[in-house]
């Protein structure tokens, strides 16, 4: 894939600081010579010391076109520059879409993401700009997905200052997809054919070479590292201070399945997990009315913080 110039957001008004000129000298690539295209949006006049990291959910969309993201959980530290990193093969041009029906979804992407390739990105990003000198102190927020790579951040490097996992699930993504297979089945005929479908198609993947696959707008990279991937032992490796928010009605993730891993990971002795459940709100951030939660989980995200100073 051939590579274009750094794509580099400074928000709105263009402020032009210390970090947006470091930033743009920055030309990264992966192993494979294709570019990481990040965004870092200055959102104060002055220059930053704290980097937030926002990282999406597992949609074929660019974050760059993430308004849930950009407009509304950047508020979480608004005095902080935030750091978005686009994924394997997208780029802002890809239009928002998050019907299940898209059949623009780029091949490079399908071919090559995945929670791994993204946590590598991430991890090159971020320790490029610390090489700067200019932050002094990093966070993640990540949702869905994201909280999974999140959380592989924080266990991978000792460069994070805390991190938030929003509505990121259990244990195995494989219970994961059955929860939801249940919960979303008009039938218990078509609960049982779908649960053994999946079933075979997991067993098929974990158990073959790598194959052309695009399921879900994901391929064989993607489904065997969620399958094969164990989020209790991933969180086991986390020490910086981690907040994990589950909402009660979601019905992509079980909450149940979180609940248990809060359980287990406290029998770890793993004291630096803060759990907070919000029984009434879904995948999506809604709540009992249909109305959003947001600005409640960003209010909170904020105490917590403000905790750890």
């Amino acid at each position: 894939m051939q590579s274009s110039l750094l794509r580099v957001a400074i928000g709105c008004s263009v402020l032009f600081t210390a970090q947006a000129a470091f930033a743009s000298g920055l030309y990264l690539v992966r192993e494979d010579g294709s570019e990481i295209t990040i965004y870092l949006k200055s959102q104060s006049p002055k220059d930053a010391t704290d980097l937030l990291v926002l990282i999406q959910g597992s949609d074929c969309n660019s974050v760059a076109n993430n308004k849930l993201i950009n407009e509304e959980f950047s508020q979480v530290l608004p005095k902080a520059d935030v750091l978005t990193v686009e994924k394997y093969g997208i780029t802002s041009d890809l239009s928002w879409d998050r019907s299940d029906k898209r059949t623009d979804c780029p091949a490079d992407y399908i071919e090559n993401d995945s929670p791994e390739r993204r946590t590598a990105d991430y991890i090159k990003t971020i320790n490029q700009l610390k090489e700067g000198g200019i932050y002094e102190r990093v966070f993640l927020v990540g949702g869905s997905e994201g909280a999974m790579v999140a959380n592989m951040i924080a266990a991978k490097t000792d460069f994070v200052t805390a991190s938030v996992a929003l509505n990121g699930g259990g244990r195995k993504f494989l219970d994961t997809i059955l929860y939801n297979i249940k919960h979303t089945s008009n039938s218990k005929e078509q609960e049982k054919e779908d649960t053994e479908g999946f079933t075979g198609f997991a067993m098929h993947v974990m158990n073959s070479e790598p194959f052309e696959l695009n399921m879900g707008d994901h391929g064989y990279a993607w489904w065997r590292y969620m399958l094969d991937s164990d989020q209790l032992e991933i969180l086991a490796q986390v020490d910086n201070p981690l907040l994990i928010v589950q909402g009660g009605k979601d019905i992509n993730v079980s909450p149940e399945a979180v609940d248990q891993q809060i359980a287990k990971l406290a029998e770890l002795s793993k004291t630096n997990i803060t759990y907070k459940s919000y029984p009434d709100m879904t995948h999506s951030f809604k709540g009992a009315g249909g109305d959003s939660m947001v600005e409640q989980v960003i209010t909170d995200i904020k105490g917590w913080l403000a905790q750890l100073d």
